[in-house]
């Protein structure tokens, strides 16, 4: 009698939590009110280990402080109006300027992802920020942590910075090499029941390295074989950039605010933002997106470029879950003559994933957009383009988790060259492809259709 008693004090305790809760989209919203009643207890568990926000307001006490410091010595601060890339909103939306005077390389496979990931590591001279979500002890993973470890032994400051989620597996033993030598390693501390962290669902999705403050590499790659070295799978089709300039001392301090998140060391030394010269044309917008505030950036940048969009847009996503202003944007660009096309993998890494993405078809075909399936390997390559000028690519996929929980990482770029060569690989990817017609989906076995029916309204907890 008790337990039933605290069961439904639980059950019903959390309602208004949940309700409070602004930053969830009205589906998300409705779906954990759905858990809540109708699996009492065991919805009331996973509300509190994957549907609580409590970091929100942690995480934006945290780093204010850092915030504030920076803003005297950073970049950011430096740069003043000399580059907008005609969208003034986002440097209010993100809290980073527009920087000019930059160079970007597109990377766009593992095998030259790494050689450069590696070749930046060997000359780094003074500091190494790295971060990524996944991790695995394999090949490649040994390999990147020789370099850093040696780049540690000649003096080099090196931080490494893991998502613990992510990178499950993986324990904090396998880095002490890398400690030994001289350098710093932590998890991200999402979950930490120590420090009175429970969110299993709040991720540290970014991938990033900063040499010297001068050069980044950011994309969706993480280190393991399957992005480098065929094992026994095939190896995902992805994408990275390497960027030079001004912009990577902006890297440098999203690296920053994470760190200190994660460790609670400031890293306020003014050598680790330096004022880069000119080495390029190209102006960059950073764009972060976290869950520490409600401002969804990158879905909100990815809205200002469809608005925007006169042409043509090309976006390449492993996972596309859109949320309704996205669908809205998508059709109203189509509507007006736009080309918009979208690639994406004909199967996914995550089964249930596949068959959420195929249920968003039709709101999409009937008004002019294009959906073409690639078949060859997992496509996980995240990028959009529009009008051949601008291109934003990162960590970020089209889907509620990596628009509202997870932390992610893309720069904006307003460059007709190295979007002409990701427009590229967005048709020789169409070329392996098959174009999805109305007439075809609609013939769609009925099991796909019943699984549809089932995942599509749990897609904002998936």
């Amino acid at each position: 009698m008790y337990f039933v008693a605290v069961v439904l004090l639980l059950q019903w305790g959390l309602v208004p939590r949940l309700l409070a809760q602004r930053s969830k989209s009205p589906s998300a919203t409705l779906a954990w009110l759905w858990a809540l009643l109708l699996f009492p207890g065991v919805g009331a568990i996973l509300f509190l280990l994957i549907g609580n926000d409590r970091l929100q307001r942690k995480r934006l006490a945290l780093v204010s402080a850092l915030t504030r410091d920076l803003a005297g010595t950073s970049v950011a601060a430096r740069s003043g109006a000399e580059a907008t890339l005609g969208m003034p909103e986002l440097e209010h939306l993100t809290g980073f300027p527009a920087t000019g005077g930059n160079a970007v390389d597109v990377l766009d496979e593992g095998t030259s992802f790494f050689p450069v990931l590696m070749s930046t590591i060997t000359e780094a001279q003074q500091h190494l920020h790295v971060l990524f979500y996944h991790w695995k002890d394999d090949r490649a993973g040994s390999d990147v942590l020789d370099v850093l470890v040696a780049a540690a032994q000649r003096g080099v400051k090196v931080r490494v910075l893991i998502d613990e989620i992510g990178s499950l597996s993986l324990r904090r033993s396998y880095f002490n090499r890398l400690i030994d030598a001289g350098g710093e390693f932590s998890f991200f501390r999402t979950f930490a029941p120590l420090q009175g962290r429970f969110h299993l669902n709040l991720r540290n999705h970014r991938k990033l390295l900063v040499a010297d403050g001068k050069i980044a590499l950011i994309g969706g790659m993480n280190v393991a074989d399957t992005y480098w070295r065929c094992v026994k799978s095939p190896p995902y089709n992805d994408l990275a950039l390497r960027l030079r300039g001004r912009v990577a001392a902006q890297l440098n301090e999203v690296f920053a605010q994470d760190w200190y998140f994660a460790t609670g060391h400031e890293l306020k030394d003014p050598a680790l933002y330096p004022a880069a010269e000119s080495v390029g044309d190209v102006r960059a917008q950073v764009v972060p997106g976290a869950p520490d505030n409600g401002l969804d950036e990158v879905q909100l940048t990815i809205l200002a470029l469809l608005h925007r969009a006169r042409q043509t847009v090309r976006l390449m996503t492993p996972y596309f879950v859109p949320e309704y202003p996205m669908i809205a944007a998508l059709q109203l660009a189509a509507m007006r003559g736009v080309d918009v096309a979208i690639l994406v993998p004909a199967e996914c890494d995550h089964f249930y994933l596949t068959h959420v993405m195929r249920s968003y078809y039709l709101d999409l075909l009937p008004y002019g957009v294009r959906i073409l399936e690639y078949h060859p390997r997992m496509l996980h390559a995240k990028s959009i383009t529009v009008d051949g000028q601008y291109l934003m690519s990162g960590s970020a996929n089209m889907d509620p988790r990596s628009l509202r929980l997870n932390f992610e990482l893309n720069v904006l770029l307003d460059s007709p060259e190295a979007t002409r060569v990701v427009d590229a690989l967005f048709e020789q990817g169409a070329a392996d492809a098959h174009a999805v017609t109305i007439e075809a989906h609609q013939r769609r076995p009925l099991r796909d259709k019943i699984a549809e029916a089932l995942f599509r309204p749990a897609s904002a907890l998936l």
